[in-house]
């Protein structure tokens, strides 16, 4: 499997003390918004589709950068088969209905609570983007929605938040959307609609990478890494890399 970080964008939306209200800080919280994509035998997924084409309301100065990203490692919108997406935050849908091939992948309960009437009314990016899409298929558990590369639950920061797993290999999304938040997985996240969910989440993903070695892409930390122990805990071991074979 080839596996390639894409960055749509940089920038800023809060400072660290926004963010994280435990981090005495007031510096600006600077974060990729990375789209990742997997290539495995006949099959393309690409996992989030970032912040979108300008104009856009979330952090209006950055790139939008995506699909110039995928024309730089040699693939077109329409060779796009599957995009998963982790959950339908702004910054996780803004390139969607770009892929007139792809079979679109959501966990029902984002989709239940995102496509609401009273969130489409506050969520003008939904109706926009998500909810003219026609191929859209709704999972509820693990389901493989490609050779080898499966989706599983991973809700807290959504209700219906999912990781991408492939042997070897995570994208999880916001599940963890600081560093730090590896070393303190009980790190509040003020974008997390359930805090302890959430939490409960990262205590049980954590270790489990860990201890497989697995690669790993989130959704706001640079390049591919791995999770390793740390004395009692754990930390997040960055790699200039941004792009793998499995």
């Amino acid at each position: 499997m080839k596996v390639d970080v894409l960055a749509d964008c940089e920038g800023t939306f809060a400072t660290l003390r926004e963010a994280f209200p435990a981090i005495h800080s007031d510096e600006d919280w600077w974060i990729p918004v990375n789209c990742a994509l997997l290539r495995s035998g006949d099959a393309t997924v690409l996992v989030d589709t970032g912040a979108g084409p300008k104009p856009r309301p979330f952090m209006p100065d950055g790139d939008a950068a995506l699909l110039d990203e995928l024309a730089r490692v040699g693939v077109q919108p329409d060779e796009v088969d599957v995009v998963v997406h982790t959950h339908l935050h702004v910054d996780h849908v803004g390139w969607t209905g770009s892929f007139p091939n792809a079979r679109y992948v959501v966990h029902e309960d984002d989709w239940a609570y995102f496509m609401s009437e009273a969130s489409l009314a506050q969520r003008q990016h939904l109706r926009e983007k998500v909810l003219s899409l026609e191929r859209v298929e709704r999972v509820t558990a693990e389901t493989e929605i490609a050779p080898g590369i499966h989706v599983q639950p991973a809700p807290g920061h959504t209700p219906g938040h999912m990781i991408v797993r492939a042997e070897g290999l995570a994208v999880i999304g916001d599940a963890a959307a600081h560093e730090l938040q590896i070393a303190d997985p009980n790190l509040v996240f003020v974008n997390d609609m359930d805090a302890d969910v959430s939490a409960a989440t990262r205590r049980r993903l954590i270790p489990e990478l860990a201890a497989e070695g697995a690669a790993v892409i989130a959704g706001h930390f640079p390049g591919i890494g791995r999770i390793e122990r740390a004395g009692k805990g754990f930390r997040w071991s960055s790699t200039a890399k941004t792009a793998s074979s499995l």
